[in-house]
Protein backbone atom coordinates (compact mmCIF):
# COMPACT_ATOMS: atom_id res chain seq x y z
CA UNK A 1 0.00 0.00 0.00
CA UNK A 2 1.51 3.27 -1.11
CA UNK A 3 2.47 5.49 1.42
CA UNK A 4 -0.02 8.76 2.10
CA UNK A 5 1.08 12.13 3.33
CA UNK A 6 4.42 13.46 5.05
CA UNK A 7 5.84 11.48 8.25
CA UNK A 8 3.75 12.99 11.82
CA UNK A 9 7.38 12.29 13.81
CA UNK A 10 10.22 14.45 13.63
CA UNK A 11 13.64 13.57 15.30
CA UNK A 12 15.22 16.26 17.44
CA UNK A 13 18.56 16.56 15.60
CA UNK A 14 16.66 17.05 12.29
CA UNK A 15 14.67 19.31 13.87
CA UNK A 16 14.52 23.36 12.08
CA UNK A 17 17.74 25.34 12.83
CA UNK A 18 14.54 27.96 14.24
CA UNK A 19 14.17 26.12 16.85
CA UNK A 20 16.51 26.85 20.00
CA UNK A 21 16.74 23.88 21.74
CA UNK A 22 20.13 22.81 23.21
CA UNK A 23 19.67 18.92 23.95
CA UNK A 24 18.98 17.96 19.95
CA UNK A 25 21.43 14.77 20.64
CA UNK A 26 20.18 13.77 24.33
CA UNK A 27 16.90 13.05 23.27
CA UNK A 28 15.69 11.13 19.83
CA UNK A 29 11.93 12.50 19.67
CA UNK A 30 10.29 16.56 19.10
CA UNK A 31 7.20 17.70 18.45
CA UNK A 32 6.43 18.70 15.13
CA UNK A 33 4.63 21.57 14.20
CA UNK A 34 0.70 21.23 12.54
CA UNK A 35 -0.27 23.21 9.58
CA UNK A 36 -0.62 26.94 10.55
CA UNK A 37 0.42 30.51 9.71
CA UNK A 38 3.56 29.93 9.75
CA UNK A 39 6.10 27.60 7.54
CA UNK A 40 7.59 24.65 9.90
CA UNK A 41 11.18 25.79 8.85
CA UNK A 42 10.60 29.20 10.63
CA UNK A 43 8.63 28.15 13.67
CA UNK A 44 7.93 26.79 17.10
CA UNK A 45 5.54 24.03 18.58
CA UNK A 46 3.62 25.67 21.12
CA UNK A 47 4.33 22.99 23.49
CA UNK A 48 7.86 22.63 22.88
CA UNK A 49 7.97 26.71 23.54
CA UNK A 50 6.37 26.70 26.83
CA UNK A 51 8.28 23.61 27.82
CA UNK A 52 11.57 23.87 26.32
CA UNK A 53 12.30 27.63 26.02
CA UNK A 54 10.17 30.04 28.26
CA UNK A 55 10.18 27.02 30.84
CA UNK A 56 6.69 27.76 32.49
CA UNK A 57 6.08 24.19 32.28
CA UNK A 58 7.64 21.06 33.03
CA UNK A 59 6.50 18.58 30.40
CA UNK A 60 4.10 18.12 27.33
CA UNK A 61 1.36 16.83 29.59
CA UNK A 62 1.56 19.93 31.99
CA UNK A 63 1.17 21.90 28.47
CA UNK A 64 -1.11 20.25 27.13
CA UNK A 65 -3.71 21.02 30.40
CA UNK A 66 -2.78 24.75 30.07
CA UNK A 67 -3.21 24.91 26.37
CA UNK A 68 -6.83 22.88 27.01
CA UNK A 69 -7.67 25.46 29.62
CA UNK A 70 -7.19 27.94 26.83
CA UNK A 71 -4.91 29.81 29.78
CA UNK A 72 -2.22 30.36 26.86
CA UNK A 73 -3.27 33.52 23.78
CA UNK A 74 -1.07 33.77 21.00
CA UNK A 75 -1.65 37.68 19.13
CA UNK A 76 -4.58 37.74 21.35
CA UNK A 77 -6.28 34.39 20.55
CA UNK A 78 -6.68 31.17 23.00
CA UNK A 79 -4.90 28.50 21.46
CA UNK A 80 -5.73 24.63 22.52
CA UNK A 81 -3.55 22.93 20.06
CA UNK A 82 -0.11 21.92 21.18
CA UNK A 83 1.35 21.60 17.83
CA UNK A 84 0.33 25.49 16.60
CA UNK A 85 3.12 27.04 14.99
CA UNK A 86 4.06 29.94 16.60
CA UNK A 87 6.81 32.54 14.64
CA UNK A 88 8.58 35.68 13.83
CA UNK A 89 6.56 38.80 15.59
CA UNK A 90 4.13 36.66 17.63
CA UNK A 91 2.59 37.59 20.92
CA UNK A 92 2.48 34.31 23.14
CA UNK A 93 1.32 35.53 26.67
CA UNK A 94 0.89 32.91 29.22
CA UNK A 95 0.69 33.29 33.36
CA UNK A 96 0.13 37.22 33.23
CA UNK A 97 3.34 37.49 30.90
CA UNK A 98 3.73 38.16 27.13
CA UNK A 99 6.63 37.53 24.94
CA UNK A 100 7.19 38.48 21.54
CA UNK A 101 8.70 35.89 19.49
CA UNK A 102 12.23 37.59 17.48
CA UNK A 103 15.17 35.60 16.21
CA UNK A 104 18.73 36.13 17.86
CA UNK A 105 22.30 36.02 16.15
CA UNK A 106 22.05 32.35 14.83
CA UNK A 107 18.61 33.46 13.54
CA UNK A 108 16.98 31.16 16.01
CA UNK A 109 13.38 31.99 17.27
CA UNK A 110 13.71 33.13 20.59
CA UNK A 111 10.66 35.31 23.01
CA UNK A 112 11.26 38.58 24.61
CA UNK A 113 9.43 39.57 27.41
CA UNK A 114 7.33 42.34 26.41
CA UNK A 115 4.62 44.49 28.63
CA UNK A 116 1.99 47.08 28.54
CA UNK A 117 0.85 48.61 24.93
CA UNK A 118 3.58 46.27 22.90
CA UNK A 119 1.81 43.27 24.24
CA UNK A 120 -1.20 44.33 22.57
CA UNK A 121 0.20 45.07 19.04
CA UNK A 122 2.13 43.08 16.14
CA UNK A 123 4.23 43.85 13.04
CA UNK A 124 3.11 42.51 10.34
CA UNK A 125 5.65 42.73 6.95
CA UNK A 126 3.47 42.96 3.83
CA UNK A 127 4.72 40.25 1.41
CA UNK A 128 1.87 40.17 -1.17
CA UNK A 129 -0.67 43.00 -2.75
CA UNK A 130 -3.27 42.18 -5.01
CA UNK A 131 -6.69 43.64 -6.62
CA UNK A 132 -9.58 42.10 -5.30
CA UNK A 133 -13.34 41.98 -6.64
CA UNK A 134 -14.58 45.68 -6.68
CA UNK A 135 -11.19 47.16 -7.66
CA UNK A 136 -9.67 47.07 -3.92
CA UNK A 137 -6.37 46.26 -2.60
CA UNK A 138 -5.87 43.57 -0.30
CA UNK A 139 -2.94 43.16 0.77
CA UNK A 140 -0.95 39.48 2.57
CA UNK A 141 1.16 39.43 5.54
CA UNK A 142 4.04 36.65 6.36
CA UNK A 143 1.91 35.59 9.10
CA UNK A 144 -0.84 34.57 6.58
CA UNK A 145 -2.94 37.29 7.32
CA UNK A 146 -5.14 39.45 4.63
CA UNK A 147 -6.59 43.12 5.05
CA UNK A 148 -7.98 45.57 2.73
CA UNK A 149 -5.94 48.71 2.20
CA UNK A 150 -4.88 51.52 0.23
CA UNK A 151 -2.28 51.54 -2.80
CA UNK A 152 0.33 53.73 -0.76
CA UNK A 153 1.21 50.12 0.90
CA UNK A 154 4.26 48.15 -0.98
CA UNK A 155 5.27 45.07 -0.39
CA UNK A 156 8.53 45.09 1.56
CA UNK A 157 6.64 47.39 3.64
CA UNK A 158 5.67 46.77 7.85
CA UNK A 159 2.36 47.46 9.23
CA UNK A 160 1.50 47.81 12.83
CA UNK A 161 -1.73 46.22 14.03
CA UNK A 162 -3.91 46.26 17.39
CA UNK A 163 -4.44 42.74 18.78
CA UNK A 164 -6.75 40.47 18.90
CA UNK A 165 -9.41 42.63 16.79
CA UNK A 166 -7.00 42.99 13.81
CA UNK A 167 -7.07 47.05 12.52
CA UNK A 168 -4.17 48.54 11.10
CA UNK A 169 -2.76 51.36 13.80
CA UNK A 170 0.21 52.69 11.71
CA UNK A 171 2.18 52.59 8.40
CA UNK A 172 6.29 51.19 8.38
CA UNK A 173 7.61 52.20 4.72
CA UNK A 174 10.43 50.50 3.58
CA UNK A 175 12.48 53.57 2.42
CA UNK A 176 15.94 55.29 2.89
CA UNK A 177 16.33 55.64 6.77
CA UNK A 178 13.85 52.78 7.91
CA UNK A 179 14.68 51.14 10.63
CA UNK A 180 14.81 47.30 9.98
CA UNK A 181 15.38 43.80 11.67
CA UNK A 182 17.44 41.05 9.71
CA UNK A 183 15.65 38.52 9.79
CA UNK A 184 18.04 35.73 8.42
CA UNK A 185 21.16 35.23 6.91
CA UNK A 186 24.92 35.55 8.94
CA UNK A 187 23.16 39.11 10.03
CA UNK A 188 20.45 38.22 11.40
CA UNK A 189 18.65 39.69 14.50
CA UNK A 190 20.97 42.89 14.09
CA UNK A 191 18.52 46.39 13.76
CA UNK A 192 20.08 48.03 11.42
CA UNK A 193 18.95 51.23 8.96
CA UNK A 194 17.78 51.04 5.39
CA UNK A 195 20.52 53.08 3.08
CA UNK A 196 19.62 51.59 -0.44
CA UNK A 197 17.70 49.03 -1.91
CA UNK A 198 19.82 47.08 -4.77
CA UNK A 199 18.18 45.69 -8.10
CA UNK A 200 19.83 42.42 -9.40
CA UNK A 201 19.04 41.55 -12.67
CA UNK A 202 17.81 38.12 -14.21
CA UNK A 203 16.51 35.83 -11.40
CA UNK A 204 18.89 36.80 -8.58
CA UNK A 205 16.84 38.47 -5.43
CA UNK A 206 17.01 42.12 -4.83
CA UNK A 207 19.76 43.03 -2.01
CA UNK A 208 20.25 45.66 0.20
CA UNK A 209 23.14 48.25 1.26
CA UNK A 210 22.36 49.09 5.25
CA UNK A 211 24.34 50.33 8.03
CA UNK A 212 24.71 49.05 11.56
CA UNK A 213 26.93 49.30 14.51
CA UNK A 214 29.48 47.48 13.32
CA UNK A 215 29.32 49.38 10.32
CA UNK A 216 27.81 48.88 6.51
CA UNK A 217 27.27 45.72 4.83
CA UNK A 218 24.96 44.21 2.05
CA UNK A 219 22.12 41.73 2.78
CA UNK A 220 19.14 40.00 0.66
CA UNK A 221 16.10 42.52 0.61
CA UNK A 222 13.47 40.19 1.52
CA UNK A 223 15.55 39.55 5.03
CA UNK A 224 14.45 42.57 6.24
CA UNK A 225 11.24 43.83 8.25
CA UNK A 226 10.71 47.24 8.91
CA UNK A 227 10.29 47.92 12.85
CA UNK A 228 9.00 50.90 14.49
CA UNK A 229 11.21 52.64 17.24
CA UNK A 230 9.73 50.72 20.49
CA UNK A 231 11.27 47.29 18.88
CA UNK A 232 13.58 45.73 20.83
CA UNK A 233 15.87 42.45 19.17
CA UNK A 234 17.11 39.99 21.57
CA UNK A 235 20.77 40.57 22.63
CA UNK A 236 23.55 38.40 22.39
CA UNK A 237 26.70 37.75 20.69
CA UNK A 238 27.44 38.36 17.17
CA UNK A 239 29.59 36.71 14.67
Amino acid sequence: MAKLGGTKHLKRIAAPKSVPVTDRKARTWMIKTAPGPHPKKHAICLAVLLRDIIGVVKDAREAGRALSRRLVMVDGKPRTDAKFPVGLMDVVSFAGKSYRMVVDWKGRLVPVEIKGERASSKILKVVGKRTVQGGKISISFHDGRNMLADNNVKVGDSIVVSLPKVSMVKHLKSEKGARCLVSEGKHAGKIVKLKEIIQRKGSKPSEALVESEGGEFITVAKYLVVVDEGFHAKGGKSP
